[in-house]
């Protein structure tokens, strides 16, 4: 039964990045790992073991969460006594003019059942092993964007064959521009960001980021780590500078700073800016002033959709401010101001709760680290560019940092074996072997 929960799971891994693809191409929620997510129910009911009452446990809990915030933000929505005038915000879908109960509560809803089904199955089952086979779905998606990269710039149009996903639709002026925003001129030469099979750069960046992350620690080679790392650059996007920035934060809590390697270090990269200052200020522009400047759909129109969900959260009455009005009713264009419209204080609090709380409460080790500069680049670039909740890839680092801080508590209780790293690199074991 083991074997069966491992192999199902070396394939999940595999396509858990995969979003641009769909098993019904008219019907948006056929991603693979999706469905693999929904037949997981099946997979552990039947192979789960003695870990099958701890993992419906589980889910059943997360259930209850979503039933208590369903329920409260729609009481929250029958006590108004106004029409609710949407104008401000992006609706998840327009043609719906209802206020309570909108049928996009239930849609979205399906899609949060997906992730609450892959992180629970991993955080149950995760065994080290799986490592493997986690960090080579980030190193095929990898493989496949520079596929694509280099077939752009030889033959001069997209070498994607599997994607049959459409995107943006429903962000108006960006759907426009999403395809130039694309594209970059450097050095006279247009080239394709990389995005691979997740639809855009900033998606690919926001999906991947994490396994280059977590690749530098847990893989014995380098190679993982590099070829993730040199697609992350291809994809020109700020996002995954901000979640670089915020890596290098977290890690230099922890960093013994050497002053003779730090200044040979900036001379070093001083002397690079100097030489490629070309192609540095082409992207400069592009990926920033452009950006500011409102010329890619991605500066004013980005924050005017963030000024417009604040706005509307302030209008509402006080009740719905501290629930919201309804999980998946509205759409910004980051974290932050979505999570405030549809799941108010409560539910910023309870996301941010989740991401960080793993941040304060892991040791030291390599792996912890990894998985705390993972779940603070992911949470940071969630809240300020990313509204994507749905994407499987970034969960699996947040079942992991969640299964090694349990792993930890278990170890260092009373009845548990002694060790001595047990405050330091636990290794890591299935519950299966208990």
């Amino acid at each position: 039964m083991k074997r069966t929960v491992d192999r199902y799971f070396f394939l999940w891994a595999l396509l858990a990045p995969v979003t641009s693809v769909l098993i019904l191409p008219t019907v948006q929620g056929t991603v693979p790992a999706f469905m693999m997510c929904f037949l997981s129910l099946f997979v552990v009911s039947v192979a789960g073991g003695q870990e099958r009452p701890r993992y419906f446990g589980l889910l059943c809990m997360c259930v209850l969460i979503w039933l208590l915030f369903f329920a409260l933000s729609q009481f929250a929505d029958l006590l108004v006594n106004y029409v609710v005038s949407f104008h401000d915000v992006v609706l998840n879908r327009v043609t719906d003019h209802s206020f309570v109960m909108r049928s996009s509560l239930f849609t979205q809803s399906l899609y949060l059942a997906a992730v609450m089904l892959f992180g629970v199955f991993v955080f149950v089952y995760y065994d080290e092993r799986w490592d493997r086979v986690l960090i080579a779905g980030g190193v095929l998606m990898a493989l496949f964007g520079l596929y694509e990269f280099v077939f752009f710039s030889i033959v001069g149009h997209t070498g994607d064959f599997l994607t049959n996903r459409g995107f943006g639709t429903a962000l108006g002026k960006e759907a426009v521009a999403r395809l130039d925003s694309q594209r970059i001129v450097l050095a006279g030469h247009t080239f394709e960001r990389l995005r691979s099979l997740t639809g855009e750069p900033s998606m690919y960046a926001f999906s991947i980021f994490p396994y280059w992350i977590y690749a530098r620690a847990a893989s014995r080679s380098r190679w993982p780590s590099l070829l993730i790392g040199i697609s992350l650059i291809l994809t020109a996007s700020t996002t995954a500078a901000v979640g670089l920035i915020c890596a290098l934060a977290v890690r230099a809590l922890r960093m013994r700073v050497d002053v003779l390697k730090c200044l040979l270090a900036v001379l070093a990269m001083l002397v690079l800016a100097y030489l490629f200052r070309h192609t540095l200020l082409a992207f400069y522009q592009h990926g920033i002033l452009d950006k500011i400047e409102g010329k890619n759909a991605s500066g004013h129109e980005r924050f005017g959709y963030f000024l417009g969900s604040v706005k509307f959260w302030l209008s509402l009455p006080l009740l719905n401010q501290f629930v919201g009005i309804g999980f998946g009713y509205v759409r910004s264009t980051d974290m932050a101001s979505t999570l405030l419209v549809n799941n108010g204080i409560l539910g910023v609090l309870l996301f941010s709760f989740i991401f960080l709380y793993p941040v304060f409460r892991l040791d030291w080790s390599e792996k912890s680290m990894a998985l705390r500069q993972c779940l603070v680049s992911v949470y940071v670039m969630m809240m300020v560019s990313v509204p994507e909740f749905s994407y499987l890839a970034p969960w699996a680092f947040v079942a992991l940092a969640y299964h090694r801080l349990n792993h930890g508590t278990r170890a260092a209780s009373p009845y548990a074996v002694d060790s001595a790293d047990a405050g330091a690199a636990l290794p890591l074991t299935s519950g299966y072997g208990a």
